[in-house]
C-alpha cells in the first residue's frame, strides 16, 4: 500500500473507532491496593451516556480530577472532566472537532489530546485556563501518548507497523525505539521510565520499560492474555482487565492475582481501559454496556 493511502486509512480507522466499537461507559470505583492485594467498591457511572462511546479515562496528577471522552448525538466526541469530590461533570473542549486520549501535561497547564480537524488528526494541547489550543507534534500521526517530562513525549505512532517513538520537543526530533506495540503507554510511578506493551505473535504481550535517555528497554512481566490495557498504582502495582475480571501484579508477587470480578459483583463486563488516581484511592474502568 502506498504511504499516502496507508495513512489515510489509519486516520479513517481512528476517526471511526468510536462508531465501530460497542457502546461503552466509564465507571469510577473506590480503590484499595497494597502489595498485590486489591479491593474496589462504590461504583459510579460517571459518563452515564447510554448507547454511545465513552472512553479513554486518565487522572489529573495535580487535582485528582478524571478526564475522559464522551460522544453526543452528533456524534461529536469531546473531553469531559469529572470532579470526584463534587460529583460534577463538565464538558472541557466543547467544540466542533473530535478529541481523544486526554492527558494532563507535566506542568499541569494543558490537556494534551488527539484532535481531529478537517479530517486530519494530530496531537494538540488545550490550556486548562485561558488561551488557544496548539499543535504539539506536527509531523507524526499519533494514536496514544505519555509524557516523560515537559519536553519529552513518548507516542504510539500509526504506521505499518505501528511504532513507539520518543519526541524531543525542544530539538524537534522523533526517534523510533520499538515497533509492533500496544496502545497502552504510561509513565511508571517513582521515576522517569515509560512502560509500553510489546506485542508478540501467538503469545501474550510483554509489559516493558523504556529509558528515554539511554534507549534501554527491559521486560517487567508478561501481560494478561488478550489484554491491551493497563494502569499503574502509585506503589508500582499493575492492574489489567480480562473479560469481567480485574487482576493485579506487584513487584512482591511477581505474578497476576485475581482481585475482583465486576460481572459477578456489579454486573459489568468486557473491561478495557483503566486509570488510577494519583493518590491510588480511585480506579476508573471502561466497560461495555
Amino acid at each position: 500500500m502506498k504511504k499516502g493511502l496507508f495513512y489515510f486509512a489509519c486516520i479513517t480507522l481512528l476517526s471511526l473507532s468510536a462508531i465501530a466499537q460497542p457502546s461503552t461507559e466509564v465507571y469510577l470505583f473506590d480503590l484499595k491496593a497494597n502489595g498485590g492485594e486489591m479491593s474496589i467498591s462504590n461504583p459510579i457511572n460517571v459518563s452515564s451516556n447510554p448507547g454511545r462511546y465513552d472512553n479513554q479515562p486518565s487522572f489529573s496528577q495535580k487535582t485528582g480530577e478524571l478526564f475522559f471522552v464522551s460522544q453526543d448525538a452528533t456524534p461529536q466526541i469531546d473531553i469531559f472532566i469529572y470532579n470526584p469530590a463534587r460529583g460534577t461533570k463538565t464538558n472541557f473542549s466543547n467544540n466542533a472537532s473530535n478529541e481523544y486520549s486526554p492527558t494532563l501535561t507535566p506542568d499541569g497547564k494543558y490537556i494534551s489530546c488527539i484532535r481531529e480537524v478537517d479530517g486530519t488528526q494530530l496531537l494538540w494541547k488545550f490550556p486548562i485556563r485561558k488561551g488557544e489550543p496548539a499543535i504539539v507534534v506536527p509531523d507524526l500521526v499519533i494514536g496514544y501518548h505519555a509524557w516523560r517530562d515537559d519536553n519529552t513525549l513518548v507516542s504510539f505512532v500509526l504506521g505499518d507497523p505501528q511504532t513507539l517513538q520518543v519526541s524531543d520537543l525542544l530539538a524537534k526530533t522523533n526517534k523510533v525505539v520499538a515497533s509492533n506495540i500496544g496502545r497502552s503507554i504510561h509513565k511508571i510511578p517513582g521515576g522517569n521510565l515509560i512502560s509500553f506493551l510489546q506485542n508478540r505473535k501467538g503469545r501474550p504481550a510483554l509489559i516493558q520499560s523504556l529509558d528515554t535517555e539511554t534507549g534501554k528497554i527491559e521486560t517487567i512481566c508478561e501481560a494478561m492474555e488478550g489484554s491491551q490495557d493497563m494502569a499503574w498504582t502509585p506503589k508500582g502495582e499493575i492492574i489489567m482487565g480480562q473479560g469481567s475480571k480485574l487482576f493485579v501484579w506487584s513487584p512482591a508477587t511477581k505474578g497476576w492475582v485475581e482481585a475482583a470480578d465486576l460481572g459477578a459483583t456489579f454486573q459489568l463486563n468486557s473491561i478495557t481501559r483503566l486509570a488510577v488516581s494519583p493518590k491510588g484511592d480511585k480506579l476508573a474502568v471502561v466497560v461495555n454496556e
